[in-house]
């Protein structure tokens, strides 16, 4: 029998695991404040990755064995702050399905009154309502509630006695990190929509073609094509991103952030990709105008 849906998540998991490892190793041996901090500082780029791989796990379960997803699970709610099912619920039912619609989104980048918030508004909004959000959907969702409300209950648990016995790694390890990153991926997705058009999926999307980036995040760079078909595998994203490319407006592309942008900038699409006339901003009418809709 294969365990694994797609080959290519084979080599993710092993390096997520490794560093998983590492950090059980880290938080049962290590006392000194200062390593701890150190230990927290090295993890957080690859900590941002596993985020994203998190995401993609919870569009497509990388088992076929249910239990080995669920243990998958746990350990990425241990590294990301974001437990079993929670992106299922707060990013596939809430915000692919109304993503167009700045009113539903459960990651929605406008204001009540349709004005566009700024990033670290954004990001702490998003951040501090992810898990009510989260129970939002899944009061509607009861075949995701059940498995979602398990899931945290245990890895609560989990923290809650690694804290019991030795408080000062556990806060370094497990604590402060899932904190962290569960703002830290509020904020890595202002970008990917902010101040774009709702009018379709070809203009309501940032994109970033850059091979690092999109090594670490599993192709999350190619976010059109990931909204446009939310079911297909990462590895398959650059192939279905190619297919639309001609659909997709050359404002949709962006450069990466730190630490990216000092070896490789990239903006608009790569030289010889084709991409539609247009642009895909929304003006400021567009976004103001959603004060008569709003009321």
């Amino acid at each position: 029998m294969q365990i694994f849906r797609h080959k290519a998540d084979q080599l993710p998991v092993a390096l997520i695991t490794l560093l998983f490892v590492c950090d059980v190793i880290v938080y049962a041996t290590v006392d000194s404040p200062w390593w701890l901090a150190g230990w927290v500082l090295l993890g957080l780029v690859p900590r941002g990755g596993i985020c994203a791989y998190n995401h993609h796990h919870q569009h497509l379960s990388v088992f076929r064995v249910p239990a080995l997803n669920r243990a998958l699970e746990l350990m990425y709610g241990l590294q990301t702050g974001i437990t079993s099912h929670g992106w299922v619920l707060h990013h596939s039912l809430g915000h692919h399905v109304n993503y167009l619609d700045q009113q539903k989104d459960q990651s929605r980048w406008r204001r009540d009154d349709g004005t566009q918030m700024r990033e670290v508004e954004y990001a702490l909004v998003v951040g501090a309502t992810a898990y009510p959000r989260m129970w939002d959907v899944a009061r509607r969702a009861p075949r995701y509630a059940r498995v979602f409300v398990a899931m945290a209950v245990l890895t609560v648990a989990i923290v809650a006695a690694l804290a019991a016995w030795r408080p000062l790694p556990a806060l370094f390890v497990f604590v402060v990190p899932m904190t962290f990153m569960l703002f830290h991926t509020a904020w890595a997705t202002y970008t990917h929509h902010a101040g774009k058009k709702t009018s379709s999926h070809f203009v309501a999307s940032n994109n970033i073609i850059h091979r690092g980036y999109n090594l670490l995040t599993g192709n999350l760079g190619y976010h059109t094509a990931h909204h446009y078909k939310p079911g297909v595998h990462w590895s398959q994203l650059p192939a279905l991103h190619d297919e639309i490319a001609a659909k997709i407006p050359a404002d949709c592309y962006l450069t990466p952030g730190l630490p990216w942008n000092f070896v490789q900038r990239v903006v608009g699409p790569p030289p010889g990709m084709a991409f539609a006339p247009g642009t895909s901003v929304a003006s400021t009418g567009e976004i103001d105008g959603l004060d008569e809709v709003c009321g």
